[in-house]
């Protein structure tokens, strides 16, 4: 059913609430001074200048990064990224909501700010932001009603851009293009499974995907995804000690393998064997690990795979169990400085002053013993959302609950057990719980009172007859 335009005082309004939803997941970045950085953030934004590739990042975000270059600031990123999410939001608000939509709008916006660290992660320059986006967007392409088609399209371009600006993204984006075919096929089966609209969300989900190696073969000329995964699934290995109980097994046989003569030097984490004192630097690194990592991982798989799928669940576990905010928000007085200066020189003392170089770092202490109690909740809800839909044959909040649990879950795996478990991963994502939790509260809610309303229609027009029955009886 296709919404009517809105007109007058009522777009007005409508506007000036999604600007306060802009400003309010800009928050954190206007209360420091300065868009807040991240040690990635630096490859980033040289890629938008140099068009250079960096072997361990995919190019497509350096690309969006020059949205910031043609502006000459880098307000331009966080800016940009509350736009897109904020434009999602609304999207999927419109498009499961039935009444007083603009005023829910506000609310899920207001609730995201207050109670999530999504202000905090669209405030960052960085790809993390679009990692929720992509699979809101999905949920509303697939299971929203009334968008009228220019606005499905705007929504389909921001779905794939957000698909396609990270490794993890595109891995999720596969996953849900998995979810969408067996939902759609249980839906031929099963009454109460909803039908997803699947036009939309497979060109969003394929397109996405297929932008990352469009964008390395025209910036490198190879239609690649990724030099960096079998690298970074072995350090995964060394963290778990797979890779280290594998050389053990293998070395004394005489592989050939150049990591067999540093086998017990191995550190005990991921991020100390790609970037801390290591065996990693003096083996070549990236480029010359590429081809010896693959070996290693597939025959520990081969050699171990109840050990691996053990410990793929593990991590997946604890994956889903980290969502702290502002993980490694830490004063960058160092790190990007040399970029700062090189790149946007005008907006140096704006990035030297900022908060996040004063030290102490920001503390997230308060922030996140409020908020994950919140978020944690929201989930389970979520979970239960899901089944009463179901029971009551809601369709719609049934759909979006299963996308979003479906993205949680994907999320987790692969940056859990096909990464390394991070609290800046799961946190990136996990307000789509409570969006969730509200949107399909409320849903509920108007469902509820709509067959109230319906019953009591019914009763009045019964009790009419039944007066007129009388009446006509009557001498």
């Amino acid at each position: 059913m296709s919404r009517v335009p809105l007109t007058g005082w009522k777009l007005g309004y409508h506007a000036l609430t999604f600007v306060l939803v802009v400003a309010l997941l800009m928050a954190p970045a206007l209360w420091n001074g300065y868009p807040l950085i991240y040690f990635d953030s630096e490859d980033y934004v040289e890629m938008a200048f140099s068009f250079q590739p960096i072997i361990w990042r995919i190019m497509t975000y350096g690309v969006l990064c020059t949205v910031a270059r043609a502006f000459d600031t880098l307000w331009a990123m966080p800016l940009l990224h509350a736009i897109l999410t904020t434009w999602v939001l609304h999207e999927a608000v419109m498009g499961f909501i039935g009444r007083w939509r603009h005023m829910v709008f506000l609310g899920v916006g207001l609730a995201l700010a207050l109670f999530t660290g999504l202000p905090w992660v669209s405030s960052q320059v960085l790809a993390d932001v679009f990692a929720g986006t992509a699979i809101l967007g999905v949920a509303a392409l697939a299971f929203g009603e009334g968008l009228r088609p220019w606005r499905r399209f705007a929504l389909v371009v921001i779905t794939a851009v957000s698909v396609c600006v990270h490794m993890s993204h595109v891995a999720v984006a596969a996953g849900m293009l998995l979810v969408l075919a067996v939902v759609w096929l249980g839906s031929r089966f099963l009454r109460r499974m909803p039908r997803p609209r699947m036009l939309g969300p497979v060109v969003a989900l394929t397109g996405g995907i297929l932008l990352v190696p469009v964008t390395h073969y025209v910036a490198m000329g190879r239609f690649i995804f990724s030099e960096s995964g079998q690298v970074l699934q072995l350090a995964l290995f060394v963290q778990m000690g797979l890779a280290k109980k594998y050389l053990d097994e293998v070395c004394p046989q005489g592989a050939e393998l150049d990591m067999c003569d540093h086998k017990d030097e191995l550190p005990r984490t991921a991020d100390e064997f790609l970037w801390g004192d290591s065996p990693f630097d003096e083996l070549g690194g990236w480029t010359a690990l590429h081809d010896e990592s693959g070996r290693i991982v597939a025959g520990a798989m081969r050699l171990f795979p109840a050990e691996v799928l053990k410990s793929g669940l593990v991590n997946t576990w604890e994956q889903l169990d980290l969502i702290e905010s502002g993980e490694d928000l830490v004063p960058m007085t160092w790190h990007f400085v040399k970029t700062q200066l090189r790149r946007y020189p005008d907006e140096f003392k704006q990035f030297r002053f900022a908060r996040q170089q004063r030290r102490p770092a920001i503390d997230f202490h308060n922030i996140n013993a409020f908020q994950i109690p919140i978020n944690q909740a929201a989930e389970v809800v979520t979970l239960v959302l899901l089944a009463v839909a179901w029971r009551r044959r809601d369709r719609t909040t049934t759909g979006l609950a299963i996308i979003v649990v479906a993205g949680l879950v994907g999320n987790a795996i692969v940056c859990g057990a096909l990464s390394n478990p991070h609290d800046r991963y799961q946190n990136r994502v996990v307000w789509l719980a409570l969006f969730t939790a509200v949107v399909g509260a409320v849903r509920l809610d108007q469902r509820f009172a709509g067959q109230r309303r319906l019953a009591i229609r019914a009763e009045n027009e019964a009790l009419a007859a039944e007066d007129g029955g009388r009446d006509a009886r009557a001498p």
